[in-house]
């Protein structure tokens, strides 16, 4: 079973290597990150964030108690993941964007795909698979340090309003391990095996077009503000 872990792993490196060649880090690489990218970005996590605990407890209603131990997971995991998308309200107000600004906002394609993605696997295929949405996700902040640390310096933001970030990585250590003892334990034939890879690449493809997307929307942002100015 390490052995399988061990492929995850490596899937998830090759994903991110492919986001950083993306647009949007690209741009953070060279210029950094600025007020107005940053809050197109928070406005798309919290657009498929909101919808987390629901496509996880989705996914519980395949599993019976024959495999306790999963149905629990799904179930607590779900229970837990609620309220992450209010950290990323909490988060934009406190550099005094409106809560419902955010809350009415339109969502891009990509998250929208997402989402519904989401919802598919959980509906048609085993528990076990979307556990490999979960397997990157827990892990992620050691890919995105680059983006954090970002936050820090050059928005200069404190910890206190960074809380979807720092209060979910600390949340997600303890998740990660659960992620990986489930994982271990019942994700064990080859369908389910497949199918978990087949989830974990494609949502990280989809999250890596999501940041991808949010960076054409900033530009065709500021290209529409620079015609009113002009005009």
């Amino acid at each position: 079973m390490q052995s399988f872990i061990d492929t995850l792993e490596k899937e998830i490196e090759q994903c991110w290597e492919k986001i950083y060649e993306g647009s949007f880090w690209r741009h953070l690489r060279t210029h950094g990150l600025d007020r107005e990218l940053y809050i197109c970005m928070m406005t798309q996590i919290y657009g498929y964030t909101k919808y987390n605990s629901q496509s996880q407890a989705l996914a519980a209603t395949k599993v019976t108690s024959e495999r306790l131990q999963l149905l629990r997971f799904c179930l607590e995991h779900a229970f837990e993941e609620a309220g992450h998308d209010l950290m990323v309200l909490n988060d934009l107000e406190n550099i005094g964007v409106d809560r419902e600004t955010i809350r009415n906002a339109r969502m891009l394609p990509t998250t929208k795909a997402f989402v519904a993605y989401l919802f598919h696997i959980s509906t048609e295929y085993d528990a076990t698979a979307r556990l490999g949405y979960s397997f990157w996700a827990e892990g992620s902040y050691s890919y995105i340090e680059e983006l954090t640390n970002a936050m820090r310096q050059d928005l200069n933001l404190p910890n206190k309003y960074m809380t979807f970030f720092m209060a979910h990585s600390e949340i997600d250590k303890k998740h990660l391990d659960d992620v990986t003892k489930v994982l271990s334990d019942w994700c064990i034939n080859p369908q389910q095996q497949q199918d978990t890879i087949e989830v974990l690449k494609n949502t990280l493809h989809l999250t890596g077009s999501i940041l991808d997307e949010v960076y054409e929307q900033y530009i065709e942002n500021r290209r529409m503000h620079n015609l009113l100015q002009t005009a």
